[in-house]
């Protein structure tokens, strides 16, 4: 069964997902959609100095930006990301006095508090939480409860029903604390909790060094409900007595609550994983740049400063032995190899020490290395990827014609599940569009994950499993990234199908957070309205002299072919060679278009000066009618467009064709680049 047909016409009438809102006036919801995220959100993340949020939220609006870029040629969106890179990179620090500035986290530390939910209790008191002591309180004025509204619940699988209560006496301070018997000296701390208030009275939670009567850190909560605060701190040398305490703000009134639940005390780390996240835009733009030197020289020294940092901080400090985290490279042998957790360190509050590290962890901070090579032609970047990507490689398994892959090698290793997919896909497009490790072949199993199991197959309410084998997994509930598709929408390069999915899901309701404008640019940037691979840019899976989603119309690979010697931006150009005898073209399906609307073709070529010229043609293979055609004579690249009207049905198959204005002149060139359809009165 053909289930683009069956896709079609249900997004051409609208009706996928219920809405009719995919043919705003404008001609592109999706753009409209994202400029009112980016206006209202788009900067909410950009100034947090926390790694965590930085990589996964402000680096999605980057590479956002860099799409709306691409579809648009509008500089606006690289200013705009320049703004945003230079507070992000401008926040970097070096933390740890060894040379590199990098971001860092301690959302994904070990946290040093036991019992940290006051979901276990003290073998001899169930009203005292274990591993916490008692300091001026009793069981009636410090005590773990599981009354309604006195706990943050999990979700409705997790089975959390506790949480901490502390009353007021009027005279002496209530307080729980416990002892924290190892830490990491002289080193960045975060003391994370949540509360509320039930009284006026504020609830305070502060770490305490015994040995030397001081407060390291201390956070004061006054909000009447639940309210996660935070503060940094840094703990003293080896050897001191360190406690965590919670208490009240003072002694008096007499009788008012205060409730805890699901503290921390973690180290801040820098992770491989972080910094890929944040620098694979960021390297994207530095490679923009460099290919586009003459038009974008405006941006030439951000891209230089930009570059300079990656290479020298953010990739650097994971491969030097005098470094804080070591060098964490391994090679496992002369083909393959990949980044382990630094061995000085427990930096993973699972326990579980990942040598390798997870595949997504190692692939973001790899993709930064492959990107940069195309401008610094550093060959142990490439190598390195190259590795990682040959030991990922060699661990998959297939299920029919589909890839399936776990998270990583460790033990117990799940799965891989539909969000994390998106960073390790990003990676595999990435050396495949360069060529390297990942055939055509490979990433035709890839998209056949998405469309044969992470996909529901539901027409008429697409949605994701969370698991790349097409199952729920160990989760609470299914479908839980259905919506994130940053990394499956660029699978539309082998199959439509990967954009159908996403469209049908942000044609109900628009982007809520970071990941989903990032899914909307790509959106935007596979929109089959506006014609995909508009500068054949990417290769076929199949032929790589072939452009993805074009199809030859009586021609050859040596009559229509991607042509890197002959383009105007970018890496591909297309050239067609007439052969005398018969038409040479290259053809591409027109969907999705309102019916009666009036549309812009706009293309850039240029001719040889054997007379063989070029046409671009707009046809409906439904009534067998050319609607328009123009001719190009131009010998040097210029920049053309028409206009025309679409079918009144809506439905009708249409075609954008690309060849020769006089075939029989044999040899004769036609070059094309960047050839896009735009609604009338759209800015792109």
């Amino acid at each position: 069964m053909n289930l683009r047909v069956l896709f079609r016409p249900l997004v051409a009438a609208g009706l996928l997902g219920g809405s009719t809102v995919l043919f705003a006036a404008t001609g592109n919801p999706w753009f409209d959609d994202f400029v009112a995220y980016d206006n209202a959100s788009g900067s909410a993340y950009t100034a947090r100095t926390d790694a965590a949020y930085l990589a996964w939220q402000e680096s999605y609006m980057l590479r956002s930006y860099l799409n709306l870029y691409e579809v648009s040629q509008d500089t606006a969106w690289l200013t705009k990301f320049t703004s945003h890179a230079d507070t992000v990179i401008g926040n970097a620090v070096d933390h740890d006095g060894d040379g590199y500035r990098d971001w860092t986290t301690a959302r994904y530390s070990p946290n040093l508090v036991l019992n940290s939910g006051f979901e276990t209790a003290d073998p001899g008191d169930a009203t005292l939480p274990a591993s916490w002591t008692r300091s001026g309180s009793t069981s009636t004025t410090a005590f773990r409860t599981n009354a309604s509204g006195a706990y943050i619940p999990g979700n409705a699988c997790s089975g959390v029903t506790w949480g901490a209560e502390l009353i007021t006496a009027g005279a002496t301070l209530q307080r729980l604390y416990q002892d924290i018997p190892s830490y990491l000296p002289n080193h960045r701390y975060e003391l994370a909790f949540s509360a509320k208030n039930g009284g006026s009275v504020a609830a305070r939670a502060f770490v305490y060094d015994r040995t030397t009567s001081t407060v390291l850190g201390s956070v004061f909560a006054s909000s009447a409900s639940w309210k996660s605060y935070s503060v940094e701190f840094v703990m003293p040398a080896a050897g001191h007595d360190v406690e965590v305490w919670l208490s009240h703000a003072a002694t008096t009134t007499s009788g008012d609550t205060v409730f805890f639940d699901n503290l921390r005390v973690s180290p801040f780390f820098a992770y491989h994983v972080v910094d890929g996240m944040i620098g694979t835009p960021i390297a994207a733009f530095v490679r923009l740049v460099n290919q586009n030197a003459t038009a974008l020289a405006a941006f030439q020294t951000k891209a230089n400063d930009y570059q300079t940092f990656l290479e020298n901080h953010v990739i650097a400090k994971w491969e030097d032995p005098a470094g804080f985290y070591g060098n964490t490279w391994v090679n496992a042998s002369a083909t393959e190899g990949y980044y382990q957790e630094p061995t000085g360190y427990d930096t993973f509050a699972s326990g579980t020490p990942f040598s390798p590290l997870p595949h997504n962890q190692s692939f973001a901070l790899l993709g930064v290395q492959s990107i940069l090579y195309e401008v610094n032609a550093n060959s142990a970047y490439r190598q390195k990827a190259d590795k990682c990507a040959t030991f990922f490689a060699n661990l998959l398994t297939t299920q029919g014609t589909a890839y399936l892959w776990k998270y990583g090698t460790h033990t117990g290793a799940k799965t891989e599940d539909a969000s994390h997919a998106n960073v390790d896909l990003e990676f595999i497009l990435s050396l495949h569009r360069a060529g390297h490790v990942f055939t055509g072949a490979d990433l035709t199993k890839f998209t056949d994950t998405l469309t044969d199991y992470v996909w529901n197959g539901s027409t008429s309410a697409p949605l994701l499993h969370n698991l790349v084998n097409g199952t729920q997994g160990s989760y609470c509930t299914d479908y839980d990234f259905s919506r994130e598709m940053w990394g499956w929408v660029p699978l539309a390069q082998f199959d439509p199908m990967a954009w159908y999915v996403g469209a049908a899901q942000y044609a109900a309701s628009a982007a809520s957070d970071p990941s989903e404008a990032a899914t909307l640019s790509e959106l935007i940037k596979w929109d089959p309205v506006k014609l995909t691979n508009q500068g054949f840019e990417l290769a076929d899976a199949a032929d790589p002299t072939r452009p993805a989603r074009w199809t030859r119309v009586l021609s050859t690979a040596a009559t229509a072919y991607r042509d890197s010697a002959n383009a105007r931006r970018g890496a591909s150009g297309l050239t067609l060679v007439a052969n005398g005898t018969q038409w040479q073209k290259l053809k591409q399906p027109w969907t999705d278009y309102v019916g009666g609307a009036t549309y812009v073709v706009t293309l850039d070529a240029k001719v040889d000066s054997s007379g063989a010229d070029g046409r671009v043609w707009v046809v409906n293979d439904t009534t067998g009618t050319t609607i328009a055609s123009y001719n190009i004579t131009s010998t040097s690249w210029t920049t053309h467009s028409f206009s025309f009207t679409a079918p009144a049905n809506g439905t009708d198959a249409v075609s954008v064709l690309l060849g020769h204005r006089d075939y029989t002149v044999s040899g004769g060139q036609a070059h094309y680049d960047n050839v896009s359809i735009k609604r009338s009165g759209d800015a792109w």
